[in-house]
């Protein structure tokens, strides 16, 4: 970004607007609105509304400090520190995965279910919760509706774990009914009691993936959020292979990528107890697995 003495919001946003089109950054104009609204504390449409106006010399030192991080392709939610979920608003960094617009559905998906689930106290196993968006999501709808639930929701990483807690303070989530532990699904022989719902999102992209994404991902997400390191089915193998234990009665709600619809079924013809079916998002891309032992 040029440096101008003083330099407007209209001024800023058209220099940073051309940097960031010509590093090929998607929504560019979007990015450095964002930005500004963050560094000034205000909505877009005051942003509009103050286009002539300059900024200070504390909002346009941070405001340039973020903006090089931006350039060098470190996603918008990890520089401003939140991301969006299902209506909420979560603290994000590097230790945790961005929450995406996908795994919307699968929550919704998983809330109309229990819509129809006439049992006076529902238990939730979330494995691989991260920063926590699906478990409090989940319990946040569930206190609306006032419905009886407990939530274990698990991860391998105690930084993630940390995030995810400092969420459901930040949210003020139910800390009675929503619990989380520090646990790798991997190491887990056998699930002793029954669950009404087991819900994941888990690392689905196979390493050769992976390693083309964007730099924006593959550089600044998790790596052990995003990939098993193999190719993307170690998650869900091991899910279902805990899922087919006959003490398990209830749903199985998973996130998978948009091309694993016939690899997962492929792995699901070894478990013939398990009923199944798949749920497309907006796209028209298969991207949620509803599992039952009936369905």
């Amino acid at each position: 970004m040029e440096k101008v003495s003083n330099p407007t919001i209209i001024d800023i946003i058209k220099s940073s607007t051309e940097i960031l089109e010509k590093k090929r950054i998607a929504n560019p104009r979007l990015n450095v609105e964002l930005l500004l609204c963050e560094v000034m504390n205000c909505d877009r449409v005051r942003l509009y509304l103050d286009f002539e106006k300059p900024l200070t010399k504390p909002e346009l030192e941070l405001y340039r400090e973020w903006f090089k991080r931006r350039m060098n392709y470190e996603p918008l939610q990890y520089i401003t520190g939140k991301a969006f979920f299902y209506g909420y608003e979560f603290k994000v960094d590097k230790n945790v995965l961005i929450p995406r617009q996908e795994t919307e559905i699968l929550v919704e998906k998983v809330l109309q279910h229990m819509k129809q689930n006439a049992k006076e106290s529902i238990s939730i196993l979330e494995i691989g919760t991260g920063s926590g968006c699906i478990a409090i999501a989940l319990g946040k709808k569930l206190d609306e509706q006032k419905k009886d639930y407990n939530i274990v929701a698990i991860d391998i990483s105690k930084e993630a774990l940390d995030v995810a807690k400092h969420n459901l303070d930040k949210l003020e989530g139910n800390k009675e009914k929503i619990s989380f532990v520090e646990k790798d699904i991997i190491s887990i022989d056998t699930l002793n009691k029954d669950i009404d719902y087991i819900v994941s999102n888990p690392p689905y992209i196979s390493y050769n993936e992976f390693e083309g994404l964007d730099d924006e991902v593959n550089k600044y997400e998790p790596t052990i959020s995003l990939t098993d390191y193999k190719d993307g089915l170690t998650f869900y193998k091991k899910i279902f292979e805990l899922y087919n234990n006959p003490i398990i009665t209830g749903k199985l709600f998973l996130e998978i990528a948009y091309n694993q619809k016939e690899k997962l079924t492929e792995v699901l013809e070894n478990y013939k107890e398990i009923k199944y079916i798949f749920h497309k998002d907006l796209d028209g891309n298969n991207r949620v697995l509803e599992a039952g032992k009936k369905l």
